[in-house]
């Protein structure tokens, strides 16, 4: 038996997510996007005890999803800072895209239970994006979800789209970005600094791509079939008087082999061939078959915020 076997694989792999990653949309902690870098000065960040994490929801779906439901909730989350931050200002950048959709409130985002207790300021900012602030008399800010926001997908998404969502740092000689304590001492400005240097996971809107696999297996089997004639021998004996004729008539046994060739998934099969005649053994035949991601990120960054004068 002879197996030829053939594979041929096709796959449509998904477009790469966000600029942290090339394959696909990847949570990965590091420094604020834009074009401002935080300035650490002179704080030693290996003596920071707070080091919280903000994280931009990541938002997964298909294709049916999308067109299902367009407008996709991302939250603004905060992450072992747990009633150690009171003062807030964060500037959040969405793909130019996207549409931002406000709330009942005509507000651009919803304060999360992890702020419920600190005041808030809520400013847009550019032509795709918004600055969010809290502060309190205390340091009563919470781990969980800080900020909510609607965002709407465009009509014409498809698979393999991505829409990044960032957090971003501004800053001027009268204002910064914040996230510190009441006390603004050394632990706050430790605390601040490692968020904006090493404490965002920036997210999106990613609708998955699709992958198709499809294998096609041919196998050929080469089928020996043979056939036996046998022929039986006949004594005649005639007696007459005094004199006796006999007739003796044979013949020979033809064996014939023939071989073919023929694709098959088949399970394997035994047939007898019948016999004629004494003492011949039947032949068997046997037939069996073998059945067997970096696209760019358009993100400007606006100029109006609210700002917080740094104290000397």
């Amino acid at each position: 038996m002879k197996k030829n076997t053939l594979k041929s694989t096709v796959a449509a792999l998904a477009v790469s997510a966000l600029a942290l990653s090339t394959t696909a949309m990847t949570a990965f902690a590091g420094a604020a996007g834009g074009e401002q870098k935080y300035d650490i000065g002179n704080l030693d960040l290996s003596k920071a005890t707070v080091k919280p994490t903000l994280t931009i929801k990541t938002d997964n779906i298909t294709i049916e999803e999308a067109k299902a439901n367009p407008v996709r909730k991302i939250t603004l989350t905060v992450d072992g800072a747990n009633k150690k931050y009171a003062a807030t200002g964060i500037h959040i950048s969405y793909d130019e895209r996207l549409t931002i959709v406000p709330n009942d409130d005509d507000e651009l985002a919803t304060k999360g239970e992890a702020g419920s207790t600190l005041g808030q300021e809520i400013q847009p900012d550019g032509t795709h994006g918004f600055f969010v602030a809290t502060d309190c008399s205390g340091d009563k800010g919470k781990d969980g979800v800080l900020w909510s926001f609607d965002l709407k997908l465009p009509a014409n998404a498809k698979a393999g789209d991505k829409y990044p969502v960032e957090i971003i740092y501004k800053s001027k000689p009268t204002a910064e970005d914040l996230f510190t304590n009441v006390a603004k001492d050394e632990e706050g400005q430790l605390m601040q600094a490692y968020v904006f240097t090493q404490g965002i996971v920036q997210g999106g809107i990613f609708i998955e791509g699709t992958t198709t696999t499809s294998s096609t297996t041919t196998t050929t089997t080469t089928t020996t079939t043979t056939t036996t004639t046998s022929t039986t021998t006949t004594s005649t004996t005639t007696t007459s008087g005094s004199s006796t004729t006999s007739t003796t008539t044979s013949s020979r046994s033809t064996s014939t082999t023939t071989k073919g060739t023929a694709k098959t998934t088949a399970k394997p099969t035994t047939t007898k061939a019948k016999t004629t005649g004494k003492n011949q053994d039947a032949s068997k035949t046997g037939v069996a078959g073998v059945g067997v991601a970096v696209a760019g990120l358009a993100i400007a960054v606006g100029t109006a915020f609210a700002l917080r004068k740094k104290e000397d």
